[in-house]
């Protein structure tokens, strides 16, 4: 092999990583404003997870029928499309001036997520490329540094110029799909992974429906300090900025930690890292609810690191676990069991109405230790040397 072919999966990978900044960096404009719109427009926390819930159900109801789609064609051409719905949808979110129009702009947002994540998912695995756990890193490295981004920009904005010209930020997110994909057209792989008599044999084994639970369980944690930090920073007293500077720390810092996990996993396994993350999360999640003001930042960069890690891994794991699916499995993984945790969104908001956000979440802090139960029983398949 070429070292120019050596490095083409790297480019590759390179180029879908900015479309992930910037799809997840626009769709990571919500949670920093919630404080702001829920004053604006008078929303209850019940109402608030709603929203958050709908952009994520409707990405995930989507997402494994367009890997399957993804899969037979071959052709991922959805991967533009996605961040430019997603990137219009959101940039309208300080014109709006009521539930019913947040509510259209969250289901926009979730179908441009849809479109984007399982073909890019699979552009990055495809010609099945080594160290694919770094690779894979590499790629959601992106969508969380774009969601870690999101709060300091759009709150900076809003700041400077008012909630009113959010709309503005579509021309700078535009010009960053141009970017990426004009380049990309040059790298998109021209051989199929998987032949249609390969994927009428795939089959769907019982570990792939036990890492599915385990990501539900651990993206309802992931979704629920994403949507609510801002939030509870706020009501315990802090400043929508310094809410912000702590959902863009948990963010960063989630995203280095993806970096280290991909390694590690490509030596370690996958099991060992993802277990080993999901262990260390509950103690610094609940440091972060309930621990004093001057130790937000540091141990929202720990709680960060160790709840966000997994991610990346449990792709390239649930790939491995049905060859030649990677499209319909990264659907699954990504957008279907995302989705299915997003749905607790709406329930925790429901019970921090009632009972308070800082109970509430220290009982989602918890939710990591349920998942590394779950992975113990994990059996990984065999990886080729």
């Amino acid at each position: 092999m070429t070292q120019q072919q050596q490095a083409r999966p790297w480019l590759r990978t390179g180029l879908l990583s900015v479309g992930h900044l910037v799809n997840d960096g626009f769709g990571g404009f919500f949670a920093p404003l919630l404080p702001l719109l829920i004053d604006r427009l008078d929303l209850s926390l019940t109402l608030a997870g709603v929203l958050g819930t709908i952009r994520i159900v409707t990405n995930s109801v989507l997402q494994p029928s367009l890997g399957h789609m993804i899969d037979r064609s071959g052709r991922p051409g959805l991967i533009v499309a996605g961040p430019i719905l997603t990137i219009a949808a959101m940039s309208l979110l300080g014109r709006a001036t009521s539930f019913a129009q947040l509510l259209a702009i969250m289901l926009v947002a979730g179908i441009g997520t849809a479109l984007f994540h399982p073909a890019a998912a699979a552009m990055v695995t495809a010609d099945k490329p080594a160290r694919q756990g770094l690779l894979m890193a590499f790629f959601s490295s992106g969508g969380t540094v774009g969601a870690a981004l999101a709060p300091m920009a759009i709150i900076a904005f809003t700041g400077a110029f008012s909630m009113e010209r959010t709309p503005w930020l579509v021309l700078p997110g535009l010009a960053i799909v141009a970017a990426f994909a004009v380049p990309l057209r040059r790298l998109v792989p021209t051989s199929r992974e998987a032949t249609h008599r390969e994927l009428s044999r795939a089959t769907f084994p019982p570990r792939l429906a036990l890492l599915w639970f385990v990501m539900v369980v651990t993206y309802a944690c992931s979704a629920a300090f994403s949507s609510f930090l801002s939030v509870l920073v706020v009501e315990r007293g802090g400043s929508a900025w310094t809410g912000g500077a702590a959902l863009s720390v948990f963010l960063i810092c989630g995203a280095a930690a993806e970096f280290l996990a991909g390694n590690l996993s490509d030596r370690f396994g996958r099991k060992a890292v993802i277990l080993g993350s999901l262990a260390l999360a509950t103690p610094f999640l609940l440091a972060l609810v309930r621990g004093p003001a001057w130790s937000l930042l540091p141990t929202a960069a720990l709680a960060g690191a160790f709840s966000l890690a997994s991610s990346p891994v449990a792709i390239v794991a649930a790939q491995e676990c049905v060859p030649g699916r990677a499209g319909l499995v990264s659907g699954l993984v990504m957008g279907l069991a995302w989705g299915a945790g997003g749905v607790a969104l709406t329930p925790i908001g429901w019970f921090a109405d009632r009972f308070g956000l800082v109970p509430v979440m220290s009982v989602v802090a918890l939710l990591p230790v349920l998942a590394a139960c779950l992975m113990v029983t994990y059996r990984e398949p065999t990886r080729p040397v």
